[in-house]
């Protein structure tokens, strides 16, 4: 069994991923800011440990990857997860403020998550990163720091997988919308966001638990042959 890393896992697709890992009996640390949904977590597994961190502060990851590397931990696997979508906006008027934030954690704080985990990578270990939809084949005009912060982390993505030469494989998951407390907020709560997923294909956007099979599918060697992709899973979503 492995040992995996996960930002933003007490909610969402994160949480989602965390327990799927645990359910297949790996050891997961799982990084999130809230300490009662991370002691949720916690009590969902004896095989999650939480760890409290604002990935948008340096010294705050560099504590916890320190604490890692202490332990003598070797991690087989990532998922970089974490993200916000910002301040919803028309791309003309947005100030140039309105980047700062998103891609300090979307993009600089996964980048500098990736350098630090590096050395505890096992050979054939496995990074994945989420990409979003947004970043790849949809690109909305009110979310334009959200997209270009995820279009950015999918060239990062291939840039990481080509350097490390198949010693440690990189890929980014680009998910249509998912029913989870971020979407929820994006929409102005959760009743407009199921009214606005009526029109999707099937009537309704995915549960996280439909998807992260696809980001465990990619941490394991199961997938040991799909390495520097971009991969839309979204039940059709990007079609309409």
């Amino acid at each position: 069994m492995g040992t995996f890393l996960i930002t933003g896992a007490t909610s969402g697709i994160g949480r989602a991923v965390t327990l799927r890992l645990a359910e297949e009996g790996h050891d997961v640390y799982g990084i999130g800011r809230d300490e009662g949904r991370g002691a949720d977590i916690e009590a969902a597994s004896p095989r999650i440990t939480f760890i409290k961190c604002d990935l948008s502060k340096d010294e705050e990851l560099e504590a916890v990857m320190d604490r890692l590397k202490a332990m003598d931990v070797t991690l087989d696997g990532l998922f970089n997860n974490a993200a916000t979508f910002g301040r919803p906006g028309t791309p003309e008027r947005l100030p140039s403020s309105a980047f700062d934030d998103v891609f300090e954690l979307n993009l600089l704080a996964a980048n500098r998550l990736i350098q630090l985990a590096v050395p505890l990578l096992t050979n054939g270990a496995s990074v994945v990163n989420n990409a979003a939809i947004v970043g790849h084949v949809k690109f909305p005009p009110m979310l334009g720091p959200y997209a270009a912060s995820k279009a950015a982390l999918i060239a990062l993505t291939k840039t990481f997988a080509h350097r490390m030469k198949g010693k440690v494989r990189f890929n980014a998951v680009c998910f249509g919308p998912v029913d989870t407390p971020l979407s929820h907020k994006l929409y102005g709560g959760e009743a407009k966001f199921h009214e606005a997923m009526s029109h999707h294909f099937r009537g309704n956007a995915a549960k996280p638990e439909e998807v992260a099979p696809v980001v465990t599918f990619l941490l394991s060697d199961l997938s040991s042959y799909v390495n520097g992709q971009a991969i839309t899973i979204d039940g059709g979503y990007s079609l309409s």
